[in-house]
């Protein structure tokens, strides 16, 4: 092997990296989008959930001081 057949060896082979770098680059970019969108999710399901829960735990509050006997007086 000459060394000109090395050195395009070598420059395909610089080349073929530094393309496989760029579609890391791109898959790196698209998963942490999908893990903003997910954080955004998570936080507003557990906004909904504690929505849910304040309004669960007021009917039982509510429920149970309807329970209650009252003194007539």
């Amino acid at each position: 092997m000459s060394t000109s057949e090395k050195a395009f060896a070598l420059v395909k082979a610089v080349l073929t990296y530094q393309e496989r770098m760029n579609g890391l680059e791109k898959k790196l970019a698209a998963l942490s989008d999908g893990l903003t969108r997910l954080a955004d999710s998570h936080v507003s399901l557990r906004d909904r959930v504690s929505t849910i829960e304040g309004y669960l735990r007021g009917r039982r509050d509510a429920a149970a001081a309807s329970d209650l006997p009252r003194i007539e007086g």
